[in-house]
């Protein structure tokens, strides 16, 4: 019997699954099974600043590769520096390996004070039971005979669940031997075993039936799809032929462009005539609905249960029935099959109003009320957009995309910082499926950030240029938190910033053409020339664009969300805030 050692077993099955990027950082209870990954043909060791900014990146990776992200950290002070962005995966639904490198298993036992470690007798799997809650599944690598098994089985429940997993790996493991030829049988990752296909039936038929005896029915693509059927979701909508809306968090996943496309429905901000024709609605078929208050204008959605099919990952609720075991990507690619277009209803398709005219549209100045919509514009099909928590997620709704871009913002968990290593996670997918199949243009990397956001994570600018990636950065810089201004203390030092000589970042992490490759707007007539330059809109290199903004100046939707309370529209007005609700 042919063995190898578990460390390498671990690595090629992580390569077998399609994973080819490990994002993490070195410790000296992980550096020995770091080394079988060079052993791994096609796998590559990234590396980042640190572990927070790992959890981030293999985020990033993970909602554009197709596979879930892999991390690797060490154990106790490793560990717990990704433990937000570990969280933030499990809050988004995004897939994540982590793999820990632990203490060795007699150190564990006789809980033997190793540095890492908390207290006189600490107990070694302090810190991995802290991050019990952000994880779906585990595998403690205590015998050899047991992981090949248990690794296996943390793969395939992050791929079936979507959401984060843990392998704990004692460092005195790495070694062990295991059968080679356990790898011949590879993951078995479909999903017919955990479908519950009575109950599937049902909800299908169901479903149908109430769809062919609405009068006025819509389809809503909200935050779930873009893990548990994205691409079924797409197919089902150009069958129905309905009209569409996507809530915040589901912007991007159908096609904007398309003609069955009304607009983003966001309550009482939305988009002239969006929330009008949305709640008039007799069925909504609700793809992924998410009901969290920052995807739904503080919960102001009006759209009842008798009148909604809520599709969600695990489950179908059809006007408030429950169908469960039912799986979203499985159930919609069988409406679509099954659909019979003939008794489907026939449905004029809204047309959405447009947005009232800013005070300041003919402003030389770069201003709220003209870049989220420019940028959409300049957008082209196969891009990633990231937009950081701040301005921009309240801006990028009103800006139309082209189809196949995808947009993240973590628009739930809301961590500032995320978007920076994410977007190198992003950029590292990209070029990954373009090595894959070149017929298809390599699609670009638009991180757009504010400049409070980026100082939590600036470090990663330097692993972009160190590994050769191309992302175009676009940080906002307008003096600190102006998010935080709009909220409460608009002139406070608290939402003050140190300021940061943006033009010195490149040349600080070494970047090898930092004066071609920074770019500055203060005004509409320069962010308009830096679009039209090759090496910009083209990049070959990291690119970075400083666009300087008033600090007072706020999203419409930002505004009209915050006037809501008691006293906000006099606060602003006595600041000085733009874009002021009437």
């Amino acid at each position: 019997m042919s063995t190898i050692p578990l460390a390498l077993y671990l690595w090629r099955r992580i390569r077998q699954v399609g994973i080819q990027s490990i994002m993490g950082v070195p410790g000296d209870f992980n550096l020995n099974f770091l080394d079988y990954i060079y052993d791994v043909e096609g796998l590559k060791w990234v590396g980042n600043a640190n572990e927070l900014n790992s959890a981030y990146a293999a985020d990033g990776y993970g909602r554009v590769r197709g596979v879930p992200g892999c991390l690797v950290t060490t154990h106790g002070v490793g560990e717990l520096s990704a433990i937000n962005g570990i969280a933030g995966a499990m809050s988004e639904h995004v897939p994540l390996i982590h793999i820990v490198g632990q203490t060795a298993k007699p150190m564990q036992d006789h809980h033997m004070q190793i540095h890492h470690s908390i207290g006189a007798q600490p107990d070694h799997q302090v810190y991995a039971k802290m991050a019990k809650p952000v994880r779906c599944a585990e595998a403690y690598l205590w015998d050899p005979a047991k992981a090949p098994g248990m690794i296996d089985n943390a793969i395939r429940e992050c791929f079936l669940q979507k959401l984060p997993v843990y392998i704990l790996f004692p460092i005195d493991l790495t070694e062990a031997p295991v059968e080679e030829s356990l790898l011949d049988q590879h993951i078995d990752l479909s999903l017919t075993s955990v479908v519950n296909k009575k109950v599937e039936d049902e909800a299908v038929r169901s479903t149908l039936a109430e769809i062919y005896k609405s009068k006025n029915p819509s389809i809503l693509v909200d935050h779930l799809v873009h893990s548990h059927g994205r691409e079924e979701a797409k197919q089902l909508v150009r069958e129905l032929e309905l009209p569409v809306y996507s809530a915040h968090m589901g912007k991007s996943f159908v096609d904007e462009t398309s003609p069955f496309f009304v607009g983003v429905y966001n309550a009482d901000l939305s988009a002239p005539g969006v929330a009008d024709a949305f709640e008039a609605s007799d069925l909504c078929l609700a793809l992924g609905w998410w009901a969290s208050d920052s995807n739904t204008v503080g919960f102001a959605r009006k759209m009842p249960v008798d009148r909604r099919i809520d599709v969600l990952e695990r489950s179908v609720i059809i006007k408030g029935t429950a169908y469960n075991g039912v799986l979203m990507g499985p159930f919609l690619e069988r409406l679509t099959k099954e659909l019979d277009k003939s008794s489907a209803p026939k449905v004029n398709i809204p047309k959405a109003g447009k947005i009232s005219q800013a005070e300041d549209h003919a402003s030389k100045d770069i201003t709220q009320s003209y870049i989220w919509t420019r940028i959409g514009e300049l957008l082209r099909p196969g891009d990633v957009v990231l937009a950081d928590t701040g301005t921009a997620a309240f801006g990028f709704p009103d800006a139309s995309f082209p189809e196949n871009v995808t947009y993240i913002c973590q628009t739930y968990y809301g961590s500032i910082g995320y978007c920076t290593p994410a977007a190198l996670g992003v950029d590292m997918a990209l070029r990954e499926k373009h090595q894959l199949d070149p017929s298809k243009p390599r699609g670009r990397t638009v991180l757009v950030t504010g400049d409070g956001s980026i100082q939590l994570t600036v470090q990663e600018v330097g692993t972009m240029i160190a590994r050769g990636l191309q992302p175009m950065i676009i940080v906002i810089n307008n003096d600190g938190y102006t998010i935080e201004r709009a909220i409460h203390g608009a002139r406070q030092k608290y939402n003050d910033i140190a300021p940061y000589r943006w033009d010195h970042l490149l040349p600080f992490f070494s970047h090898p053409n930092p004066g071609e490759a920074y770019h500055l707007a203060k005004t509409r007539e320069d962010f308009e020339a830096v679009w039209k330059k090759d090496s910009f809109i083209n990049p070959k290199e990291t690119q970075l664009l400083e666009v300087r903004m008033d600090k007072l100046d706020s999203p419409w939707r930002l505004t009209g969300l915050l006037a809501k309370r008691p006293g906000m529209k006099e606060y602003f007005e006595k600041e000085g805030f733009t874009n002021i609700p009437k």
